[in-house]
């Protein structure tokens, strides 16, 4: 999330291997057993997410504060994963979009960056559009209603959550 209050979200290329051309959060890394647990040392996963942060938004451990939200099992598919929530603590859209012109290590990753306001029901009605509903990752509606919690609190991102239904 920006300074000035905006989630930023991305949609993967259609040039990646995994998922392509789905809707996401804007930092998505995959673990590397070479880079992040050495071998034989535990990953951590808190930077795992620096590493992402840096790789797709090109910004450094001191320009945000990092939360994590969840930790997530699937045990059929073998998988797991961290979801974090992450404010930027002075960049705005249009500094975090001047960053990202300058050079970005996976720039390839993502085709379009979007920025919604973070207030929930602008948030859940950006992800029921009609042109979205279907092209999300599979965790991506988890992670960003655990943000919304995160921040506003449980019983009003449902209210929200259940008043944009409605309206549909």
């Amino acid at each position: 999330m920006t300074s000035d209050d905006l989630l930023v979200v991305s949609q993967r290329s259609d040039r990646v291997r995994m998922a392509p051309g789905v809707w996401n959060s804007s930092a998505n890394e995959g673990m590397s057993r070479h880079i992040d647990s050495s071998g034989r040392n535990a990953p951590d996963v808190h930077a795992v997410a620096r590493r992402g942060m840096r790789e797709e938004l090109s910004l450094e451990p001191h320009e945000y504060a990092l939360d994590l939200l969840a930790f997530v099992l699937d045990v059929d598919k073998r998988h797991w994963s961290a979801h974090f929530h992450a404010r930027l603590k002075d960049l705005t859209r249009e500094d975090l979009q001047a960053r990202m012109s300058r050079g970005v290590a996976d720039r390839w990753e993502h085709q379009t960056i979007d920025y919604v306001p973070f207030r929930p029901a602008a948030v859940v009605t950006y992800m029921l559009r009609a042109d979205r509903i279907h092209r999300w990752a599979p965790l991506a509606p988890a992670l960003f209603h655990l943000a919304l919690v995160h921040v506003y609190g449980r019983t009003p991102v449902e209210r929200a959550e259940a008043q944009v239904v409605r309206r549909m």
